[in-house]
C-alpha cells in the first residue's frame, strides 16, 4: 500500500487513484458534455454548482444552497430564484457572479455544443426553442449582478428545479471556457480542486484549489489532501493487482474479490448506491421494438436468473433488483416489475407464443456492452439464459471510451446501461432516462405517450405522494406494459482503499467521492 503521510500540515499527502478511470480514459471532463460518473468523480472535485446534496442522512437527502446562499420558488413552482453567494470566484480568479451561470447555460444550449445532457434545458422557457436553433437564447433566464440574484422561468412547474440546478449541466464557466478544446487544456473550476496540468490518456492530476469558497456549510477543509492522481489502468483486475502491489492507494473491487477486498482494506461495500445496472431495448430496430416483439422482450427478462448473476459475478456484493428505481428514491416502490423474476417456464411459454403469433428470430440477438469494464460474464449469463429456452444471442462488446456516445447515435439494440442518481428525485431516473425529451441522449429508443404524460404530471406536482403515485404508474408502464427495460441489480459502493492511510474515505449514496473530506492517518 502507499505509504502514509508523514507530514500532517494543510495541503500535504496525495492519492494515487486506480480506481476511477478503468478500461479507458473520460470522453469528456467538460461538465456541459460529460455523461458518465467516473468524468464526474473528477468533475465534481473541480466545479461546485447552485445548490449541492447534503447526503449526512443518506435516507433523508436534502437539496441545500451552494454556490447560491439561497433559492426560493414561487406558489407553483414556475420560478425559481437564486441569490449568488458573495464573494465566489474561479482558481484563476474570476468572480463569480449571476450572469456566470447565465452565460455557462447558454454555452450548454448551444445546439452546436450541446452535450447528451442538454435535453435538461428543455425545463427552461425557451430550452427546447434554443435547443432546435429557433432561438439564440434561453428566455427563461434573467439575473441582476448588483442584486446577485439568477431568476429562472420554468417552461412548465416543476418541483425538483433546486436539485437539478446543483448538476454538473448547470455548473457555471469560466470566460476561460470559451475557447475551443477547452477541455483538453488546463481547465478553470471553483471546486476544491483544480488541474495541475492538461490531462493526457494517461492520467489526469488535480491539486488544491486556494481560491475555493468551501462547501456547502462554507468549510474548507484546510486539511485536505493537496494532490490527486487519477490514473487509467486497462481493466479492473490490472487496477487492482497494482493497488495490492502497493502502486496506489484505490481501486475500483472487481467483484470475485469483494470478500478479499474487504478482509484485508478499507472499502465502501457497505454504502448502498442510488444507481441502477440493467438492459434497454431500442424500440427502433425492428427485430427488438414494437408491440409484436412485446411477448420476445418478456421472455428475454423473465429468462434471465439474476441471483445466479450476484452470486456468480458480484460474489453477492449487489442488490438483485425488481425495478429501475431503487431504495432511497422519494417515492420508491418495492417489487414493482412483473417480469423481473427468474421463472423459465414463463419466458419458455411467452416465447413460444410469440412464435406462434408470426414471430421469428432470423438473426441471433446482438447484446452491445462497454468492452474491459467487468460485464462479460454478466452477458455471457444471460446469453446462457437465453439458450435455454430457444433463443439465440451474441455478445458485441464495444469501446469503452465511446461506447455512450454510440448508444446515443442509435446503436442499441439490447445495450447494457448503469445509471448513477445526479440528485435523489425519481424524475432522475423516469424523466432522463426514458423521456422522449431525452430520446437520443440517455434515452436510447424508448418512446411513449403515456408514459411521457405520466412524468410530465408528476414533475409538475409539488405534492410528494402524488408524485411518487404518478411516477411508479410511468415505471409500471415502462417495465410492465411495454417491457422496455430489463433491471439486472441495484449497486453498492465498489471502491477499496488503503485503510492504513486514510481514516476517512466518503462516499455518497450517489456514488461520488467526497475528496477534500478524505483524511489521512
Amino acid at each position: 500500500m502507499g505509504e502514509a503521510a508523514a507530514d500532517p500540515e494543510p495541503g500535504a499527502g496525495e492519492i494515487i487513484d486506480l480506481g476511477t478511470f478503468v478500461g479507458d480514459p473520460p470522453e469528456h471532463l467538460d461538465p456541459a458534455l460529460n455523461s458518465t460518473l467516473d468524468a464526474y468523480q473528477v468533475i465534481n472535485a473541480m466545479y461546485d454548482g447552485l445548490t449541492d446534496i447534503d447526503t449526512s442522512d443518506p435516507a433523508n437527502p436534502q437539496v441545500v444552497p451552494h454556490v447560491a446562499e439561497s433559492f426560493e420558488p414561487n406558489e407553483d413552482a414556475t420560478e425559481w430564484t437564486f441569490t449568488i453567494r458573495e464573494g465566489q470566484q474561479f482558481s484563476d480568479g474570476e468572480a463569480i457572479l449571476p450572469s456566470t451561470f447565465a452565460c455557462a447555460w447558454e454555452r450548454a444550449s448551444d445546439p452546436e455544443f450541446a452535450g447528451d445532457y442538454s435535453y435538461l434545458m428543455n425545463f427552461i422557457e425557451g430550452g427546447a426553442e434554443k435547443l432546435d436553433g429557433s432561438a439564440d437564447s434561453l428566455s427563461g433566464v434573467a439575473w441582476d449582478d448588483e442584486a446577485m440574484t439568477l431568476t429562472v422561468t420554468m417552461s412548465a412547474p416543476y418541483a425538483n428545479f433546486a436539485a437539478v440546478a446543483g448538476f454538473q449541466l448547470f455548473f457555471p464557466m469560466p470566460k476561460a471556457a470559451e475557447k475551443e478544446g477547452y477541455e483538453n487544456g488546463l481547465m478553470v473550476g471553483n471546486g476544491p480542486y483544480t488541474l495541475e496540468s492538461e490531462r493526457s490518456d494517461e492520467q489526469i492530476v488535480v491539486v488544491r484549489n486556494e481560491a475555493w469558497g468551501g462547501d456547502f456549510n462554507q468549510e474548507t477543509w484546510p486539511d485536505r489532501v493537496g494532490r490527486i492522481e487519477f490514473n487509467v489502468s486497462s481493466d479492473p483486475e490490472t487496477a487492482y493487482n497494482a493497488f495490492e502491489a502497493g502502486e496506489g492507494d484505490t481501486a475500483n473491487i472487481p467483484p470475485a474479490l469483494a470478500e478479499q477486498a474487504r478482509a484485508d482494506h478499507g472499502t465502501t461495500l457497505d454504502v448502498e448506491i442510488l444507481g441502477s445496472y440493467h438492459f434497454l431495448f431500442n424500440d427502433r430496430v425492428e427485430t427488438i421494438g414494437g408491440d409484436d416483439n412485446k411477448l420476445f422482450r418478456q421472455a428475454i427478462s423473465q429468462s434471465i436468473n439474476r441471483e445466479d448473476i450476484n452470486e456468480a459475478v458480484y460474489n453477492g456484493t449487489r442488490q438483485v433488483s425488481t425495478g429501475i428505481t431503487p431504495n432511497g428514491i422519494p417515492g420508491f416502490k418495492a417489487d414493482l416489475c412483473d417480469f423481473c423474476t427468474y421463472d423459465k417456464d414463463a419466458a419458455q411459454a411467452a416465447f413460444d407464443q410469440w412464435e406462434a403469433d408470426g414471430g421469428e428470430q432470423t438473426e441471433p440477438l446482438m447484446m452491445q456492452f462497454n468492452a474491459d469494464s467487468g460485464h462479460e460474464p454478466v452477458v455471457q449469463i444471460i446469453i446462457d439464459n437465453l439458450a435455454a429456452i430457444g433463443i439465440e444471442a451474441e455478445a458485441d462488446p464495444r469501446d469503452s471510451e465511446t461506447y455512450f456516445t454510440e448508444l446515443a447515435e442509435g446503436d442499441c439494440v439490447m445495450c447494457r446501461a448503469g445509471w448513477y442518481a445526479d440528485y435523489p428525485t425519481y424524475d432522475n431516473f423516469m424523466y432522463d432516462l426514458f423521456h422522449s425529451d431525452a430520446l437520443d441522449g440517455n434515452n436510447y429508443g424508448f418512446q411513449n405517450e403515456e408514459f411521457d404524460s405520466l412524468v410530465d404530471q408528476a414533475k409538475q406536482t409539488t405534492d410528494l405522494e402524488e408524485a411518487g403515485t404518478l411516477y411508479n404508474q410511468s415505471e409500471e408502464v415502462l417495465l410492465n406494459e411495454q417491457i422496455m427495460a430489463v433491471p439486472i441489480n441495484w449497486y453498492l459502493g465498489d471502491y477499496a482503499y488503503d485503510k492504513e492511510k486514510f481514516s476517512a474515505f466518503p462516499q455518497t449514496n450517489q456514488g461520488l467521492l467526497i475528496w477534500e473530506q478524505i483524511e489521512l492517518n
